[in-house]
């Protein structure tokens, strides 16, 4: 015989709260479709309709529903009893994994203001390049991920929360500076040595469709190094090594401060979005829940 299991009254009484499928969906961070096969399973597991649809606004709950509701209610209540007597500890810790742009420019204010805002909670961020992240959220080690690319991985969800766009950055020389007081674009400087990030990067699979699509033959490039740490980067192109294409949030202290010069790599910017990432069929714990929303407020408060 088949058994209950938490994970379907859970979502049940967020449909029920919610007042729709959409709204627990969202609530829960899962897909509308991971909902609905949970609702269809718990209803086929009791043999009962669980929900009268005579509304597309509105779900009503069947006589049977009304009694499921209220078991499913005391038995999540017994279960947050029971975790915050015996595992409130470990669901205080939040791990976060962030590729090299957003680890550096993004999560040392959001976790700073995550820290104001609920100090109950304790945050481990990992970091490394967007697939190592990736992979760290398949593999269940973190709970959140940001990224600078997505893969369409069919078992993780992407929520763009900050634009970003590719620049190439040169030593702080005549020769540079009388290339940007004519207005040179860094397309142009690809003849140039040239050092670039390793590969995984999100940036560096930016560059390279970007090559791609203005067919930029790759046997005039140069390339001098490839390297994982873009604070590393920038240091050998204010020394002199070579030019370089990099995030220009990653950048934008060096030239404020005039280590190297910012090119634009094209007449027009080449963007590309920062990712919030998580599984698609694992709930969030509250402290994820909590990140996730700040997150978002200050994506939204940013545009």
């Amino acid at each position: 015989m088949d058994r209950l299991n938490f994970r379907q009254l859970e979502i049940f009484v967020a449909v029920v709260d919610a007042g729709s499928f959409t709204a627990a969906a969202d609530r829960l961070y899962l897909a509308q479709s991971t909902v609905s096969d949970n609702i269809r399973a718990l209803e086929e597991l009791l043999h009962i309709k669980l929900f009268r649809r005579e509304s597309k606004r509105r779900l009503l709950l069947t006589s049977e529903g009304k009694r499921v509701y209220q078991y499913a209610q005391d038995i999540l209540a017994r279960c947050s009893a029971l975790w915050l007597d015996v595992a409130l500890d470990s669901a205080l810790e939040l791990t976060l994994g962030a590729s090299t742009v957003p680890a550096q420019s993004l999560l040392p204010r959001y976790m700073a203001l995550f820290a104001k805002e609920r100090p109950e909670f304790r945050c481990t961020l990992r970091c490394g390049d967007s697939a190592k992240v990736q992979q760290l959220l398949l593999d269940g080690d973190i709970q959140l991920g940001f990224v600078g690319s997505s893969d369409d991985r069919q078992d993780l969800i992407y929520a763009p929360i900050a634009e970003d766009h590719l620049v190439m950055i040169t030593p702080n020389t005549p020769h540079f500076a009388a290339l940007k007081a004519r207005g040179a674009l860094g397309r142009e400087l690809f003849t140039e040595p040239v050092i670039f990030r390793e590969r995984g990067s999100g940036t560096q699979k930016v560059i390279d469709n970007y090559l791609s699509e203005i067919r930029f033959d790759p046997h005039v490039i140069r390339t001098v190094a490839y390297v994982s740490d873009p604070v590393v980067m920038q240091r050998l192109v204010a020394e002199g090594m070579g030019v370089s294409v990099l995030s220009a949030l990653a950048v934008r202290e060096a030239v404020e401060a005039g280590r190297v010069l910012q090119f634009e790599l094209d007449k027009a910017p080449v963007r590309r979005s920062i990712y919030m990432a998580w599984r698609r069929k694992s709930p969030m714990s509250a402290a994820a829940r909590s990140f996730a929303e700040l997150v978002r407020q200050q994506a939204a408060a940013s545009v």
